[in-house]
């Protein structure tokens, strides 16, 4: 059986400037097996869930995870977890298993000045209870290797036994992509944590060692130029990242998170189904 290929980037695309018609019926039309969902706190999701869900119901579209941009590092924690808690509940109304959270997402060390051991203590304890407030409400929590802290098997290894230390149940978001910011290989990172992966996000960047033309780029640790590319075009080793989790019993949803017009989104498509 193939990995069910979900709409993570056009979907949060669509919804956001369209509506949820709109962005059901088009996941449905390009040929997606259901969605992702991508909001930022407070979303207030909760009133339009029950509404949401009916509509991709018709279209024949499940809910793979439901996502959210949080920032957990400074956070007063009784009003985070006053609005994370109704994110978590609108996650279950739509029929999602997986909710899956930002940690502390900054991309650049000349952002952030913070040693690593002071950002985990900070966030830890607000990590736990979103954990286990998900486990309540019967999903399971998921992080990704991002940003500079929390990227890489390192420094998501030690995020996840601290958490794991303290008896709680999580599980990883394969991003395969981000590790490149920390100058790791993403294939490396899906070795890592390959029977962690309840869910996978795919896109491709193309790295560099020179800036290329005024487009938009981004650098890693080491000052490497990372671009975004079309799925199979940049240096993401995609097959061989699928293979590792095929191999590892991985089961879960593919979600795709590249966007472009129909033609660059249904070639993409066959590209994972290829491989799915």
């Amino acid at each position: 059986m193939r990995n069910k290929i979900i709409s993570y980037t056009p979907f949060y695309r669509d919804r956001q400037s369209k509506g949820i018609e709109y962005a059901a019926r088009h996941a449905a039309e390009l040929g997606f097996d259901g969605v992702e969902y991508f909001n930022h706190v407070p979303s207030g999701m909760l009133p339009l869930a029950k509404e949401e869900r009916a509509v991709l119901d018709r279209y024949g579209l499940q809910v793979a995870c439901y996502s959210v941009s949080l920032q957990l590092f400074g956070a007063d924690p009784m009003t985070l977890m006053e609005q994370v808690k109704q994110e978590i509940e609108a996650a279950a109304l739509l029929g999602s298993k997986l909710f899956h959270h930002t940690l502390f997402p900054p991309y650049s060390m000349s952002a952030v000045s913070n040693p690593y051991d002071e950002v985990l203590l900070s966030i830890v304890d607000l990590a736990e209870q979103i954990t286990r407030e998900c486990a309540r409400q019967g999903l399971r929590c998921l992080y990704e290797p991002q940003g500079v802290y929390f990227n890489g098997v390192r420094g998501l290894s030690r995020m996840l036994e601290e958490i794991r230390g303290r008896g709680a149940q999580i599980g990883v978001c394969g991003d395969l992509g981000n590790s490149f910011f920390v100058d790791e290989n993403p294939t490396d990172v899906v070795s890592a944590f390959a029977h962690d992966i309840l869910h996978v996000h795919v896109k491709d960047y193309r790295v560099t060692d020179r800036k290329e033309g005024d487009g938009r780029a981004y650098t890693s640790l080491s000052g490497k130029w990372i671009y975004e590319s079309p799925l199979g075009e940049g240096s993401v080793d995609l097959s061989h990242c699928l293979r590792i989790l095929r191999e590892a019993g991985y089961d879960g949803a593919i979600s795709l998170e590249f966007d472009g017009d129909d033609a660059e989104l249904l070639r993409a498509l066959s590209f994972l189904g290829a491989m799915a």
